[in-house]
């Protein structure tokens, strides 16, 4: 751990915002592990690989007609693995959907949102976000065939108070974005265990109740977008680290603060984050040796 490293709760607390910042183009798909695993890639390299050989149906979906949106991504991560991490150009198999392809190089998931027209009653000028193409092998507990297709509304929908502090928004975000810029975020949630494939949250407390703060884990998301030159769609990536929580238990104040966060949060957002599940691991950690 860096010294005075802050815990990402620390850092970014827990109220909805977009909170994007500028990525340069040489970070957009960072080759090391953001804590300096070594092997973190590798692995998921690997898992990817194999839960795309074992459950290819859940981790990847992709409408008809977007393998050409699908080759500009394609085309954008061969040349960025190229340029910026000095690895050799080899030409990937692509005799499925360039988007799965891609996919695999990367650490990164790779989800594609198209625009369309909003209903001719609406005022702002916004257009409508829909998912139309990912490569999803490390969800962060959401199920990839319940948002196919849908708009960004309706993808967060379970998300508290989205619609009424984030909706707006995030389509005029979209749609205002041109091309070139990169934006980029964080953010954060628990977990029990490091598993990276979890389309459902672990609603149960690891058997050793005692010591459960051992298996509570930090997972955090850097997330960026930017819109293609070629075809207006915009490519969503998500590198997902899991770290345990015990990694800041020297960082002060860090789990102190983090109970504290959690009882400041909404009713509808400790229900939909599952806090309360966390909570007795927590202070477990807080008063452990």
């Amino acid at each position: 751990m860096m010294k005075n490293e802050q815990a990402p709760w620390q850092r970014l607390g827990s109220s909805l915002k977009l909170g994007l910042r500028s990525c340069s183009e040489a970070d957009w798909l960072p080759y090391n592990d953001l804590f300096g695993d070594v092997l973190a890639r590798e692995r998921q390299l690997r898992l990817k690989q194999q839960l795309c050989a074992e459950r290819h149906s859940e981790v990847f979906a992709a409408v008809p007609n977007t393998e050409i949106v699908g080759r500009e991504v394609l085309d954008m991560v061969c040349t960025h693995l190229a340029t910026y991490h000095k690895l050799p150009a080899v030409e990937p198999d692509v005799s499925d959907h360039p988007l799965d392809a891609a996919a695999q190089m990367v650490p990164e998931d790779l989800l594609l949102l198209a625009p369309q027209e909003r209903a001719k009653d609406a005022q702002d000028g916004n257009k409508s976000w829909h998912l139309v193409a990912a490569s999803l092998c490390f969800p962060a507990h959401w199920v990839l065939a319940d948002k196919m297709t849908k708009p960004l509304a309706d993808i967060h929908a379970p998300v508290p108070h989205y619609q009424e502090r984030l909706a707006t928004p995030m389509d005029r975000f979209f749609t205002q974005m041109q091309v070139g810029p990169i934006s980029a975020r964080m953010n954060w949630s628990l977990q029990f265990g490091n598993k990276l494939f979890t389309p459902h949250r672990s609603a149960h407390i690891p058997a050793d109740v005692d010591k459960a703060y051992e298996h509570l884990y930090a997972r955090m998301e850097h997330q960026t977008l930017r819109k293609l030159p070629q075809s207006g769609y915009i490519l969503f990536t998500i590198r997902t680290h899991i770290v345990p929580v015990l990694h800041w238990k020297q960082t002060p104040n860090a789990i102190s603060d983090l109970l504290a966060l959690m009882d400041k949060m909404s009713a509808e957002t400790r229900a939909y984050k599952e806090v309360d599940l966390y909570r007795e691991a927590l202070q477990q950690c807080l008063i452990s040796a």
